[in-house]
């Protein structure tokens, strides 16, 4: 099955469970995923995180009940595979003095139907999750990326296919009830209130705003783009852009070979020139 449609199958049977709240304490430690429903048989790995999304290492796992389900260590992640139907199971991490669970449904083999959850994962406390887009595939990358509305501005949150956090980044300035852009590229689905939504349809894009995904960023970008579509594709890039350098005027964005300078106008955001340059020995 090719890799997006793959993920696409994925994320239709997973969703991030919105929430909003006033602005809490960051959980020291969380299990990601943190729900899950697997089938007799079936192996799932899982990942406790640091508040910043980061795995933990130097973690103790243990499941219960310890019939329904084997554990296996796996470098700093657990490998969980399902021994008999059972429908409450805890999986609980525990270090340096920290703890989380994942509680995990095991049905019997064939009883999962189209909808199911195979995986949530909960949003950042005090945020709501708003979107999910679709990353650009690469060997060791995110599969996804969760888009999070927060008091504190828009939080953004890599996930792998079957919900393990790669890392999560506050990214300041979008005040709350701001409108949200949409990203560019493909769009997979803001799953509201419940695993079984549909995906709504792709939006439209802005005009001048298409950016192909094979491209570097620097031939991306083009004259009039604002801000987010160029901070949109770097993210679909994997190129990682701190709130600092967000609010600056000139993006200076250094690659293997090349360097790409994008300046922005003060007052409207918008791209008014790019420079690009080959490095060369």
């Amino acid at each position: 099955m090719p890799f997006r449609n793959r993920l696409q199958v994925v994320l239709l049977c997973a969703t991030v469970l919105p929430l909003w709240a006033s602005a809490q304490a960051p959980t020291a430690m969380t299990v990601s995923p943190n729900k899950a429903t697997m089938l007799v048989g079936e192996t799932r790995t899982f990942r406790a995180v640091d508040k910043d999304g980061r795995i933990r290492h130097n973690v103790r796992w243990e499941i219960s009940p310890s019939y329904a389900a084997t554990i296996t260590a796996n470098g700093d992640e657990v490998t969980v595979t399902a021994r008999e139907a059972s429908p409450s199971v805890t999986l609980t991490a525990s270090a340096e003095g920290d703890s989380a669970d994942a509680s995990i449904e095991i049905r019997a083999a064939g009883d999962m139907k189209p909808g199911t959850t195979l995986w949530s994962v909960a949003p950042t406390p005090g945020c709501k999750a708003t979107q999910m887009i679709q990353a650009v595939p690469s060997a060791n990358g995110p599969d996804l990326y969760v888009q999070e509305t927060c008091p504190e501005g828009t939080m953004l949150r890599a996930l792998t296919a079957d919900g393990r956090e790669l890392w999560r980044k506050m990214m300041a300035g979008t005040p709350v009830g701001a409108a949200v852009p949409t990203s560019n590229g493909p769009y997979i689905g803001f799953l509201p209130n419940g695993p079984t939504s549909p995906a709504p349809p792709k939006p439209a894009e802005p005009a001048g705003a298409h950016i192909p995904q094979g491209t570097s960023l620097c031939d991306a970008v083009s004259v009039g783009m604002t801000r987010d579509d160029v901070f949109k594709a770097a993210v679909e890039r994997n190129i990682a852009l701190g709130a600092k350098q967000r609010q600056r005027d000139t993006w200076l964005i250094e690659r293997q070979g090349s360097s790409c300078t994008i300046s922005f106008d003060a007052k409207t955001g918008n791209v008014v020139k790019k420079k690009k340059t080959i490095v060369t020995d």
